[in-house]
């Protein structure tokens, strides 16, 4: 009884939060859908075959999801990508007891109005199409507790950040998440060439071809209106800096490769970090990171997430001196 009242309050949820009027229309959506995966397709099939992934960048865990995922993507990818086995148990939050923690700070954080935009800005109905609702209910509000708690602790709103760098993107609605809440800086993010090019369907279905690129060889810029989406194959032959660096759960599960490689290409830049990570999986020593971010950031914090054991977010921010060291 108690899981049927959370299914029915989850349904209601989301047609509240997606209501028609903030939703493209579906002729559009398939028209840039079409249009993206040809785009996505060719470009993958160029990167992969020019540029191999270093050895070390993925995890052996990962390598029969992406085997399967890739198969996927090439033959049979559709708009109810989300439903796919391997898409939805590795890029979709659906943890609904979470959800209900979230929901409950988000409610308080935002006026709905806002919650509303951030979580059905450029959605379309075939996105939405069946459990695709209530998983993009649940993964968004996610995506956005993530931000609503590092803005508590910056103790300003995130809108006016300037670039952001994420590592490890998922299907890209974090990003969708960001520009939805009126972020107008640069973004990008770092990931395997597989997953550039999902997001790259997913974001330029939403938004349009011109609002997103896929890099795809070295001298490229980043620094535009442009959502860009930089495989980690070409990441150490192109310059890449931003404002603020976000890796939610992604970096701690990567090889240390790309641990080290962010490190050495000091984290991008970042005046600001927001990281998700579980303890059982990280590359790093959790005294000998945070030691290292307290010399650099005026405060770092790490939290735990009560609803989620063994979870914890780490923040920093400022300048060294200007606030104190510590949460």
């Amino acid at each position: 009884m108690i899981r049927r009242i959370r299914d029915l309050r989850l349904r209601f949820r989301g047609h509240a939060m997606f209501p028609p009027l903030l939703i493209c229309d579906r002729k559009t959506a398939e028209r840039r859908f079409r249009d993206a995966l040809a785009r996505a397709r060719a470009s993958y099939l160029e990167i992969r075959d020019s540029f191999p992934l270093p050895k070390g960048f993925v995890h052996p865990a990962w390598e029969e999801n992406i085997r399967e995922v890739e198969s996927y993507f090439l033959d049979h990818f559709d708009m109810t990508f989300l439903n796919h086995p391997r898409i939805n148990g590795t890029m979709v939050f659906t943890d609904r007891s979470a959800h209900s923690a979230e929901w409950s700070f988000l409610k308080t954080w935002r006026p709905a109005d806002t919650l509303r935009q951030c979580l059905a800005g450029g959605m379309n109905a075939p996105f939405l199409a069946g459990r695709q609702r209530t998983a993009t209910l649940i993964n968004s509000a996610h995506h956005l507790y993530h931000i609503a708690q590092f803005e508590t602790f910056r103790r300003e709103t995130v809108e006016g950040i300037g670039t952001v760098v994420e590592f490890g993107g998922g299907y890209g609605n974090l990003a969708r998440i960001f520009r939805n809440l009126g972020h107008a800086g640069g973004y990008v993010i770092i990931d395997l060439p597989l997953f550039c090019c999902i997001q790259y369907v997913y974001l330029a279905t939403l938004f349009g071809s011109d609002a997103v690129r896929i890099l795809s060889g070295p001298g490229e810029g980043v620094f535009d209106d442009a959502i860009r989406l930089v495989p980690i194959s070409i990441l150490e032959r192109i310059r890449l800096e931003g404002d603020l660096f976000i890796s939610t759960w992604a970096l701690s599960e990567s090889p240390s490769a790309a641990y080290d490689l962010t490190l050495r290409r000091n984290w991008y830049g970042a005046r600001e970090i927001l990281l998700g990570f579980h303890e059982a999986w990280k590359p790093w020593d959790m005294d000998e990171l945070v030691g290292s971010l307290k010399t650099r950031f005026g405060r770092v914090a790490v939290e735990p997430i009560p609803f989620l054991p063994g979870s914890y977010y780490l923040f920093a921010t400022g300048q060294p001196g200007a606030e104190g060291l510590g949460g």
